[in-house]
């Protein structure tokens, strides 16, 4: 059985690991989503700034206009962004917390099981979930890439201050919806690969279980085995420990009357 345990620590605490190492790259990709809507919003607000200083002095007093317009527009969409981004960094710790309690709760149910055989397992599966844990924690904060300068990239003339203001727009909305992507894109891909994970444990775990039953079976069979001539050895002792009752001939009924006449 100590065989058996060890082996049941080991399968658990290598599958905490795997499911460290998932969930650390999920970890990495979220914050990397978060920090690119950041970078945009950041250079979005550079360029808005750049523009605006470099609006036509004829212009730059406006009050109503393509202009006036398009430069609200641009800042309604900075403003959302930066909303976005907020919310965005709020949902992605929920996400991961949410894909770290799905792959706790398989090792918990697959540990259940060989239980069942094994006796008590939530010592294993606690140093399984700590492992899980430091690897989560190493991968996410120690591989986490430097941070990138970034820039609007423009292409319109510095005096087109709508042609400017119209990029800053149309670059931080576009940032937004890629970092929205591949937020969905990284969470359809953990939430795979612990079903996956969740499918190869169920199978290792169904093995062991059925060799553990098999050698269960084979020592019942051996305790069977030496119990029934034992059982038979001692049946034959009570037999011959039982006193014979003496046995007397049979007497006919003249004979008894003959023996009572004399």
């Amino acid at each position: 059985m100590e065989r058996v345990r060890k082996e049941t620590d080991s399968l658990l605490l290598n599958e905490g690991q795997a499911l460290g190492v998932l969930l650390g790259a999920y970890s990495l990709e979220l914050q990397f989503a978060v920090r690119n809507i950041s970078n945009a919003v950041n250079a979005s607000r550079v360029a808005f700034a750049t523009a605006d200083a470099a609006t036509p002095p004829d212009q730059a007093n406006q009050w109503s206009g393509p202009l006036v317009d398009v430069k609200s527009d641009a800042q309604v969409a900075m403003d959302g962004a930066a909303t976005a981004m907020r919310d965005t960094e709020r949902h992605s710790k929920s996400l991961l917390r949410q894909a770290k309690s799905t792959a706790e709760l398989a090792l918990e149910n697959h540990a259940e099981e060989l239980s069942r055989h094994t006796g008590d397992l939530s010592g294993s599966v606690d140093a399984a979930k700590a492992k899980l844990e430091t690897t989560l924690e190493r991968i996410s904060t120690q591989n986490f890439p430097a941070n990138a300068t970034v820039v609007v990239d423009s292409k319109a003339k510095k005096d087109d201050t709508i042609a400017r203001m119209t990029e800053v727009e149309t670059f931080i909305k576009s940032a937004q919806a890629v970092s929205q992507a591949k937020i969905a894109a990284a969470k359809d891909k953990v939430d795979v690969g612990i079903a996956k994970a969740d499918k190869e444990l169920a199978g290792k775990v169904g093995d062991m279980v059925m060799k553990l039953v098999g050698q269960e079976h084979t020592e019942l069979q051996k305790l069977r085995g030496n119990l029934a001539p034992t059982a038979i050895s001692k049946l034959h002792d009570a037999r011959k420990s039982v006193p014979k009752r003496a046995v007397h001939p049979y007497k006919t009924g003249g004979e008894k009357k003959l023996k009572a006449a004399l």
